[in-house]
Order: C-alpha cells, then structure tokens, then sequence
C-alpha cells in the first residue's frame, strides 16, 4: 500500500494523531513511537531546519527538498504544511505535485493568499 492510499485510509477511519517533525530523525523517532504518520509544519521546517522565521521565506525547492528528506526517511505516511501554495492557483498545483513526487503522503495550504496577513 502506498503512503498516500495509507493516509486517506488513515483519515477515513478516526482521528489520526501526528507529531511535528522537523527532520528525519525526529521523523524517525515518532514513527518508533508508534504513530500512523509524521505532519511536518511550516514553521518547524523554516525555524529548526533553515534558521529563518515562519513567514514565507523559503521557497517551493526547499520546502520540497527538506520535506522530501522526512517523507523518505520512514515508512508511515507524511503531510507537510505547503503554505500559500507558492504563488497563484498554476504555482499551488505544481506544489502538490512535486510533494508527491518527492515522497509526501500529502500537505494542506493556507486559506489565504500570500503574503499572509497573520
């Protein structure tokens, strides 16, 4: 069964606890705990990973790059916080699918275009 097809059976059944991951070992960590699946926030990623503050500054490669580096790293599924969508409704596409591509079992996006107003 693939990570995604997981998830969706995941989330069809009950409420699904995941733990924040910022990196692959803490990843790998929650899924030795026992979890279904691993969220990696958009602040954990920017804060703990690249050092910057959660507003927007890293780009849809790095958001891809590391998030893919978690996905990759464990067997349940992953969801990463993809932000704004990276741009307009083309930019939000493509995002979701390079996520997939990269290994992300899934992601949610703001309910707001960027730049953010919160």
């Amino acid at each position: 069964m693939t990570k995604t097809a997981r998830l969706r059976e995941l989330i069809t059944e009950d409420c699904v606890a995941m733990p924040g991951a910022p990196n692959a070992s803490i990843a790998r960590q929650i899924e030795r705990a026992g979890f279904d699946a691993v969220y990696i926030s958009g602040a954990g990623l920017a804060n703990c990973t690249a050092g910057l503050p959660d507003i927007g500054l890293l780009t849809l490669s790095e958001v891809v790059l590391l998030a893919g580096f978690i996905a990759k790293a464990v067997k349940i599924p992953a969801i990463v916080d993809a932000d704004t969508g990276f741009g307009g409704v083309e930019n939000a596409a493509r995002a979701i699918y390079e996520l997939e591509a990269a290994g992300l079992a899934g992601c949610h996006l703001e309910d707001q275009e960027f730049p953010k107003r919160c």
